[in-house]
Formats: C-alpha cells, structure tokens, sequence
C-alpha cells in the first residue's frame, strides 16, 4: 500500500526487567510447605538431593504396628456385625448377644479413630537438606504408611515461638503457612545432629 511503513521495534534494555517478576512469584508459590508426592501441585525436591537426619523417634515402629492391629480388629468386627445382625432378625440370637456385638463395634471405631488421629500427628524423623532450606518431616497416615512432608525452614516455628516448654513431653511442630499441627518428643527421642536441630527449632537451652 501508499502507507507509510513501521519502523522494526528497537530493542530496549529495559523490557528484559520484567521477565525476573515471574519468576519470583514462582519462586514464591515453591516456598509453600507440600506433602506427599503431589500436594496443591508442587513436587517434592528431586530425588538426587540428599537430606540429613536431624531427629527420630524409635517408638514410631510401635506406633505403626498399633495402628494396623486396631485397623485389623476393627474391620474384623465390622465384618462379623452383619451376620449378627441377620441372625437376630431371624430369631437365632438374642437381643443381648446383638447389642453387644454392636457396641465393641462402635467401640472399636471409636478407639480407630482416637488412635488414628493421634498416631497421624506423631513424627518418626525429621530430617534438614544440604542447603539447609528445606526440612523434611516423615509421620504415619491413617493406614500405618509413612508419608513425607516438605517445608522450607523459615516456615517452621522454632520452640521459642511456639511457647511449649522444652521439657514437655509432646512438643509441637507448627508452620507458618500450615494450620495442621504435628508433635515430637524430645524425651523418648533422639536429636542426632543438634546443630541441624538448632538451625530449626532454635537453641534447646
């Protein structure tokens, strides 16, 4: 056409400074604590890098074995109610024999659940990366695995500013950026590294 033709766009040193934003909120969105293989979609760090135990618990064993027996128990009362119950409809037993039966079963799912809610809280080790930016935590699930969560350190509250005393028995492990609330115990467990443990939870003494 007769137009008058555009000039090419030159080339401004100052168009470069905008790409650096991106990558800080992504930098931002990684810092947040993940747990497990897929958690809110961030992966936990790659598989080469090399973690250093910090603390653990050997009674964690114990808890896992307790948590799967009283799963155990639990589904073979589940599992027995069913006849107990066709047999009282058709008269073959009596009323007591089928409360009974119920209630060790509602009992047993009661004391499931107590006893899930409190072994899922308790961690087994505790370890810090290289860098000493991320700290990984390892504590059962509802099915006596192990399941891992990632955190940066500077989320984890040190022991000063959860205001636990450090000679508690059960001593809390809270984040920032996380409502969810795990315990350790520095009586019945072992600090392996104390200078890796000062360097998250704060000095002990």
């Amino acid at each position: 056409g007769g137009g008058p033709r555009r000039a090419p766009e030159r080339w401004l040193p100052g168009r470069e400074r905008r790409r650096p934003r991106q990558g800080l909120a992504s930098h931002r969105r990684r810092r947040v604590c993940c747990s497990g293989p897929a958690a809110r979609g961030s992966p936990p760090p790659a598989k080469t890098e090399e973690f250093k135990l910090v603390y653990r618990f050997p009674g964690i064993k114990y808890c896992r074995v307790l948590s799967r027996l009283k799963l155990l128990q639990t589904a073979t009362t589940m599992v027995m109610l069913p006849p107990i119950c066709y047999l009282y409809l058709q008269d073959q037993v009596s009323l007591n024999i089928f409360l009974y039966t119920t209630g060790i079963a509602v009992f047993a799912g009661a004391m499931l659940y107590g006893m899930s809610y409190f072994f899922r809280r308790i961690i087994g080790l505790i370890y810090l990366n290289e860098t000493g930016r991320t700290v990984k935590v390892a504590h059962l699930t509802f099915w006596g695995r192990r399941n891992d969560i990632y955190c940066p350190t500077e989320s984890v509250m040190t022991l000063d500013e959860v205001g636990d005393s450090k000679r508690e028995l059960l001593l809390q492990f809270k984040r920032y950026n996380s409502t969810d609330i795990l315990y350790f115990t520095i009586k019945f467990g072992h600090i392996v590294d104390r200078q890796k443990f000062s360097q998250i939870f704060g000095e002990l003494e």
